[in-house]
């Protein structure tokens, strides 16, 4: 068995997306059990927006319940870009299996996301010239990667083709999807290995698991259908015209929920109810916050997410969902906590990132879950099946 620890839910559902790929049995969760029956156990956690304390303890935890199951490798899934507590989480699982090398591979070659000389670049410009820049949790100010994992310049950058140290984490550059090939090759049984889904999908061929030939059956999603932006990355490049984007209305939060401090309930409820007309007239919504709502607030991005979890928690209960389809993975972790969904298990790659998939003791509903840097492949703006 092939063990994986994500950093945050969409993260996690990348990788489940690439294991069904390679014909691996698949599984997301977001606890340890004493035994499985699958080849690929990805444990998803919400750490990314954790505080550092806890992030680490975390990991510690699921590093040793994860070593008593004794899998073929321990995999650690961080965000591309670097964001989260990976030193922290790092030094935890160095720590919990007594291990005294990791290796950070930031970047995936095939998304553009690449690091040379010590330099982090996003579509060929350094990584902060982008809207990363602006990440409510953490914004990326700053290009080189030692800055962006917040290291002080302490960690060592190994170069293309060369050689990992002996012992403590060490970043490694990749411009090409070959340097991610070779550090998979340098990395012994000894090593942590932490990146993104390219460094993962080499370490699967490394391991002898061959991407699947078989040829993907069509399929349409269903309605009622409901979509949820967690993340304003890519919302001003989706063309909308009244209100509507491909022929789907767009309800967004209002302001005085997103600036509420109190939870109150009956805003939720309110709210609620105006998707779920919505969706009873159209059969398919989409919830969104315009990012003019929140230019002037200073928004915590972690009660954002419990609010959207609380409006979901709302619509379910007035409405049987078929498609829920949600963006971000802080957005996610917190919906799928309000509606007691802790087990997924990978159906369908839409499209590299954005998986869709079954819950475990529940036939009705799918979940498609995309990370907000990526884009919407266009067969989810299809016309459903109802």
């Amino acid at each position: 068995m092939i063990a994986v620890i994500a950093d945050d839910l969409t993260g996690a559902a990348e990788l489940a997306g690439i294991g069904l790929e390679h014909g691996l049995k698949t599984e997301v969760t977001t606890n340890v059990k004493p035994a499985y029956d699958t080849d690929l156990l990805i444990i998803a956690t919400d750490t990314r927006s954790l505080t550092e304390t806890d992030a680490k303890r975390i990991t510690y935890e699921l590093t040793l319940q994860l070593i008593a199951l004794k899998p073929q490798v321990i995999f650690k899934k961080i965000d591309s870009v670097l964001r989260g507590h990976i030193i922290a989480e790092l030094d935890s699982q160095l720590e919990a299996s007594g291990t005294k090398k990791a290796i950070i591979v930031p970047g995936n070659p095939l998304h553009n996301k690449k690091v040379k000389d010590g330099i982090y670049y996003y579509n060929n410009q350094p990584v902060h010239l982008s809207n990363y820049a602006i990440d409510p949790a953490f914004p990326v100010v700053s290009s080189n990667v030692n800055h962006m994992l917040r290291a002080n310049d302490r960690l060592p950058i190994a170069k293309s083709n060369e050689k990992l140290c002996n012992e403590g984490i060490t970043i490694c550059e990749a411009a090409e999807e070959f340097d991610l090939k070779h550090w998979i090759k340098q990395a012994d049984d000894q090593t942590i290995i932490a990146g993104a889904s390219g460094l993962f999908t080499q370490l699967l061929k490394h391991l002898g698991h061959q991407h699947s030939s078989v040829a993907k059956a069509p399929f349409s999603l269903l309605t009622p259908k409901l979509f949820v932006f967690g993340s304003t990355f890519f919302q001003d490049k989706i063309e909308m015209s009244n209100g509507i984007i491909n022929n789907i209305p767009v309800i967004y939060i209002p302001s005085w929920i997103i600036s509420d401090q109190h939870l109150k309930h009956y805003l939720y409820e309110s709210y609620a109810n105006e998707v779920v007309q919505n969706l009873n007239e159209y059969q398919n919504a989409i919830i969104a916050v315009h990012p003019n709502t929140t230019k002037k607030l200073d928004i915590d991005p972690m009660l954002l997410a419990h609010k959207m979890g609380l409006i979901l928690k709302c619509i379910s209960q007035q409405i049987a969902l078929k498609e829920l389809l949600i963006e971000g993975g802080a957005t996610a972790w917190a919906i799928l906590a309000h509606l007691q969904i802790s087990k997924l298990y990978p159906l369908q790659q839409m499209s590299p990132g954005v998986i869709r998939m079954n819950i475990a003791g529940d036939n009705q509903l799918c979940v498609t879950l995309k990370p907000g840097s990526y884009e919407w492949p266009t067969q989810v703006w299809a016309p459903s099946n109802l």
